[in-house]
């Protein structure tokens, strides 16, 4: 489909992997213009045409570009959701912050979050009112606007990595709702999904060249 948001990395008789681009929302939301203009709506037509089902297996921010599996059936969507869930999947994302910090500094960062409802943000909480949210960071390289980081997360919790990213002191370049930095893009990216090998999948590494890490 000409201008759709997508670039098709990956497919076979039971799923579809995609590179999400940046600025558009991964399904469709309560606001109408984003009825038919989502990432879901895309592939839902694209595979309605060959006979195929669609199936949303997890979702990256509007802001986020990146890597994202979906099912072509349920019994395929629930199997990649629980190696989700159970944490098997190594999901791997790049970002560039405003600061320039020393290259190979890391952090691992543990916090509980509150999924926002009705807009808010989401928030750091305590253990007991939160779910766990684990993120590790590394410095990697340094480009002209800042300092490039390698992501890896254990978990995907809504806005994870830009609230790890901030309770850390850290800019976010284009995250407008943590940094409050107003940029071309939000850069923040996902370059890789790997799933274990005996889940069955006939790939199970789905990569694309990260943007900003040398």
């Amino acid at each position: 489909m000409k201008n759709a948001p997508y670039q098709i990395l990956y497919e076979d008789e039971e799923i579809l992997v995609v590179y999400k681009q940046r600025d558009v929302f991964s399904i469709r939301t309560k606001d109408k213009k984003t009825f038919s203009h989502n990432l879901y709506h895309y592939l839902y037509l694209y595979l309605k045409e060959k006979g195929e089902n669609l199936f949303v297996v997890h979702r990256l921010d509007y802001e986020t570009s990146g890597v994202m599996i979906f099912a072509k059936s349920k019994a395929m969507k629930e199997k990649l959701q629980k190696c989700f869930e159970d944490r098997k999947v190594e999901r791997y994302y790049e970002a560039v912050i405003k600061e320039k910090i020393e290259l190979g500094t890391k952090h691992d960062v543990l916090q509980y979050l509150s999924d926002g409802e009705n807009g808010t943000k989401v928030k750091v909480v305590d253990e007991k009112t939160g779910k766990d949210a684990i993120t590790h960071i590394q410095a990697h390289n340094y480009i002209q606007i800042g300092t490039a980081l390698n992501i890896n997360i254990e978990t995907g919790r809504r806005n994870q990595i830009r609230i790890a990213l901030y309770s850390l002191g850290y800019t976010l370049l284009g995250d407008k709702r943590y940094s409050n930095n107003e940029n071309k893009r939000m850069y923040l990216n996902s370059y890789a999904l790997i799933f274990p090998s005996d889940l069955g999948l006939k790939e199970n590494e789905f990569i694309t060249k990260p943007l900003w890490l040398a």
